[in-house]
């Protein structure tokens, strides 16, 4: 008598096994970094920018305040120095004030002109920077 079995096994062919080989596994991660080393770039570039940025504003106000301590009509002429504190030891400034007489018009008098300028230097990195601020006084 011969026995039959009822149950057959079938055989899959075989696959590749699931997952990564080692070449995809490395073009992903040079991928990555590639990317990453980009992202780092804009990310210096925008420290550069931040710190560019607070050394102007800071420049500005500097100058706003030694241009109200001159007064509105100070005498001429021009002086230099710095601004005392250690945060702001990097800047320094410098003062000119000229006059100018323009004509009278219609037999009116003549009109004294003071020219004010205020200019805070500072060094960024290798470059000496500067902002200048000028005003007018009527007399």
């Amino acid at each position: 008598m011969t026995v039959w079995n009822s149950r057959r096994v079938k055989r899959q062919p075989q696959t590749a096994a699931a997952g990564f080989t080692l070449l995809e596994v490395l073009v992903a991660v040079a991928i990555v970094a590639i990317a990453l080393v980009a992202f780092m770039g804009l990310h210096l570039s925008s420290l550069d920018a931040t710190i560019r940025a607070q050394d102007l504003t800071t420049a500005v106000l500097l100058a706003q305040g030694k241009m109200a301590t001159m007064g509105e009509f100070p005498e001429t002429g021009a002086e230099q120095g710095k601004f005392e504190g250690p945060e702001l030891e990097r800047f320094q400034w410098s003062t000119a004030v000229t006059e100018h007489t323009l004509d009278a018009l219609a037999g009116g008098q003549p009109v004294t002109v003071r020219r004010l300028e205020v200019t805070v230097y500072w060094v960024d990195g290798q470059q000496t920077r500067h902002y200048t601020l000028e005003a007018y006084g009527i007399r």
